[in-house]
């Protein structure tokens, strides 16, 4: 798995290019959400256009990365979903808490501030502790 950085408008992009999976490849995920979390970026998007699956590991950065923008007042969205990446967000119930769009241009466009959340979104972070156990675990 390789990412491509690129800024596109306010947020910075990540194009994920080959399989999400292993440790290495969670690695690099989270170390590229981390350094612009500390730089300020307010929204990160990763394109998985070019990602044709993911494993537990993989899940489990999707997970990481969203909370640590969420820690950063800033948010985490995935862009350009696969079909078989799609179903798997579906199964794991992870599309009610990271936000999926289907082109790059969308999913940059229109910041909603953290303390704009309604209950239930701020419920869905919450809930996100068990799905993270359960990945690590795994």
């Amino acid at each position: 798995m390789s990412i491509n950085e690129r800024r596109f408008e306010h947020a910075v992009v990540l194009d994920v290019t080959g399989p999400m999976i292993g440790r290495k490849s969670a690695g690099l995920i989270d170390a590229a959400v981390r350094r612009h979390a500390k730089t300020g970026a307010r929204i990160v998007v990763a394109n998985l256009g070019h990602v044709p699956f993911v494993d537990l590991a993989g899940l489990g950065a999707l997970v990481d990365a969203h909370i640590t923008m969420r820690q950063a007042s800033g948010m985490f969205r995935l862009a350009c979903v696969t079909r078989r990446v799609h179903d798997l967000v579906v199964i794991t119930r992870l599309l009610t808490v990271i936000d999926i769009f289907d082109c790059v241009e969308n999913a940059t466009g229109g910041v909603t501030p953290p303390e704009a959340m309604t209950q239930n979104e701020r419920l869905s972070v919450t809930a996100l502790a068990p799905i993270q156990r359960f990945l690590r675990r795994a």
